[in-house]
């Protein structure tokens, strides 16, 4: 044990928005994590290494402060597999508890756990995740009877999951969210009262997702940033693999589908339309940043306000005069969620 190190070695459970999702073994400065957020096969790459350092770092806070009563930070956590991936945090609980503020700006824990305890979260969380292949819903198969097909895009907070949840539950569309394709995790979320956001935070993870598959999405990760950032990205590849997935899925399943995803430009809205058919009709959802920044601040407390200045910042390609089978809708603030979802299918009614 380093002479610095404060925290204790051992078996930790990490902890993010009161669930749990994997677990830390942690000998001196390294750690490796287990669970569905870091499978076996990134292990090559260092995704799921950490290194741990001590040191005397910026100020915490107000939120680290309120929850350990420390000023400063006293341990960064680096990602192995990408150093630019940081957090900083704060030792308490006589070493038995380290409280992180992640490079997005949101707050996680990790706490001590005896081995015993780490085994069974360790098989919880594995049981707990749904088959890659056919994944579980809530909707009544009809294979091969397809109907209407829209995808939903726009900035985040302009209510894509949102909308396309309350086509769901009142004109009995399939919902496939786009976010969960992304995250590994099964895209048909239930009919529920909470949040969209929290909506997806608690879908069940995906198990024995394809090995290329799975790489596939890790690489577009490095292409989000840019386009998070305003610069060319190529997202391509990723949104290959996910029209084929939806293809296969909208033909098990049948029904009317509507897709939620963001889409940055027209060159990859053109690529959906091509890989996914004529049916597939785009709809644009836009509205003024003012009521973005209102829509997104109910996520500061989940996501972290870094990450919500991130999602806010992006730009997105508007829809150009030319581009056939996409629909560019204005979301006004006084329009609610079912006059938002009965301008979309008189649109598509056209």
């Amino acid at each position: 044990m380093a002479a610095l190190q404060t925290w204790l070695d051992g078996k930790y459970k990490i902890t993010w928005n009161g669930k749990i999702y994997g677990i830390a073994s942690v000998d001196g400065e390294d750690a490796t994590l287990e669970g569905p957020e870091f499978p076996e096969d990134h292990e090559e790459k260092g995704i799921n290494k950490r290194k741990l350092k001590m040191g005397n770092f910026e100020e915490t806070d107000q939120q680290i402060y309120d929850a350990t009563g420390k000023r400063n930070y006293e341990v960064k956590i680096i990602n192995n597999g990408n150093p630019e991936d940081e957090g900083f945090g704060v030792v308490t609980d006589y070493g038995k508890c380290i409280t992180v503020k992640g490079s997005f700006g949101f707050t996680y824990t990790w706490d001590w756990i005896e081995e015993e305890e780490a085994k069974s979260v360790k098989d919880d969380l594995e049981h707990d995740m749904d088959p890659y292949e056919s994944p579980p819903n809530h909707y009544t198969l009809r294979p091969g009877h397809v109907g209407k097909f829209i995808w939903l895009s726009g900035a985040p907070g302009f209510g894509k999951s949102t909308t396309a949840r309350r086509m769901m539950e009142t004109h009995g569309f399939v919902y496939y969210e786009g976010d969960c394709f992304f995250s590994k995790k099964n895209p048909y979320l239930p009919q529920s009262e909470n949040s969209a956001i929290e909506g997806l935070l608690s879908a069940k993870y995906l198990k024995h997702v394809p090995k290329e598959t799975a790489a596939i999405i890790h690489r577009s990760g490095k292409e989000w940033e840019k386009a998070f950032k305003g610069e060319d990205s190529d997202l391509s590849e990723v949104f290959n693999v996910m029209c084929e997935n939806i293809l296969k899925e909208r033909k098990r399943v049948g029904g009317d589908w509507v897709v939620a995803m963001a889409v940055p430009n027209r060159k990859m809205r053109d690529l959906i339309k091509e890989k996914l058919g004529s049916e597939l009709v785009f709809v644009v959802l836009n509205l003024d940043k003012d009521l973005q920044l209102e829509r997104l601040e109910p996520r500061v407390e989940t996501l972290g306000s870094k990450f919500n200045e991130i999602l806010f910042a992006m730009e997105f390609e508007p829809v150009c005069e030319d581009e056939e089978n996409t629909i560019d809708l204005k979301i006004t603030r006084d329009m609610d969620l079912d006059e938002v979802v009965k301008a979309i299918l008189d649109n598509i009614s056209c």
